[in-house]
């Protein structure tokens, strides 16, 4: 069932997916309204199933990590079949991502690795168990990333977060670990929930969550909606280029930056160069949207693909 969303509400979503961190006082003061109204708000989005999660974006990059991603085809699956491998990678402690895919694709995993032989051994366990349902694979290596605050909310300039650029490694302590994993999965938790967690001083943990975002290990705050509950549909949109120099790309960027239709943008290594996240409401409207895109960029567009991502089992930055 669609939660049907009034201008507030839109404006709640689109704070905490700027900051999910934000305090109910806080949201409260920026929307105009009481903290028991904001209170009432979020209880009633969490009733309705409409916040898959409050996550933190870590820079895994700094961490010495690559993305991968990874398309399967199933043959001779049944539903439990399909189960077991979604609940393979959903378990898989280097998955980040794991959607349900409808198109040429079944199945769509995020996973990072240190480098090509992690990977390697990663993908060789499951496809030692799984090989026989697995009709075609399709992997393709992340070069960066940004991606962009869902400004369709409230039709507000956008924001965007950057990971995947090169930059040194940074080394985690056994404390600055503990904190991300529990940020990674619940970005809003307080710093007094921390602190308990954790078994130190609010001081402590407080100064190394500052840290971790200065070094810019903590890269966002966000909440990841469940998109068919508001009414929103989530395509993934894969492009082959003709040519994509510097100054396309710079082109492409800036013409996805101000389209609040596009929520993430990806630089692939692989069979596909690009490939774009829609949301939007339904089938019609993507094809507006590609028309216009294909209209813009057909000098570099040779051939592209349609994926729709019908749902999220999992979305987690540091699954480890």
């Amino acid at each position: 069932m669609v939660l049907k969303l009034d201008l507030k509400d839109k404006k709640i979503l689109s704070l905490l997916d700027e900051n999910a961190r934000l305090t109910n006082s806080q949201i409260a003061s920026k929307v105009e309204l009481s903290k028991p109204a904001v209170e009432y708000r979020l209880n009633r989005f969490r009733s309705n199933d409409i916040i898959f999660n409050y996550y933190t974006v870590i820079n895994f990059t700094r961490l010495g990590y690559s993305q991968y991603k990874i398309y399967f085809k199933f043959e001779n699956a049944s539903p439990e079949d399909e189960n077991l491998i979604r609940n393979y990678w959903i378990k898989d402690k280097s998955s980040i991502w794991v959607g349900e895919v409808r198109g040429n694709w079944d199945l769509a995993v995020s996973i990072l690795a240190k480098n090509n032989f992690e990977f390697g051994k990663t993908m060789l366990g499951f496809m030692n168990k799984f090989s026989k349902f697995i009709l075609k694979k399709d992997v393709l290596l992340t070069e960066y990333s940004p991606m962009y605050s869902r400004e369709y909310f409230t039709e507000k300039k956008d924001s965007e977060f950057v990971y995947g650029f090169p930059e040194e490694n940074y080394s985690l302590d056994e404390t600055d670990e503990k904190i991300i994993k529990e940020l990674s999965v619940n970005a809003r938790i307080s710093i007094v929930e921390l602190s308990e967690k954790i078994k130190l001083t609010r001081d402590i943990i407080n100064y190394r969550v500052k840290k971790l975002a200065k070094e810019k290990i903590i890269i966002q705050y966000r909440m990841f909606p469940n998109l068919e509950n508001i009414g929103i549909k989530l395509y993934k949109v894969t492009l082959r280029t003709k040519s994509f120099d510097e100054k396309q790309e710079k082109i492409l960027k800036d013409y996805v930056k101000g389209n609040n239709k596009i929520t993430h943008l990806l630089k692939l290594v692989g069979s596909w160069d690009i490939e774009l996240e829609y949301e939007v409401e339904d089938e019609d409207g993507l094809y507006k949207e590609l028309n216009k895109l294909r209209k813009e960029f057909s000098n570099i567009i040779r051939d592209f693909d349609i994926m729709r991502i019908t749902q999220t089992f999992k979305y987690n930055y540091y699954p480890f």
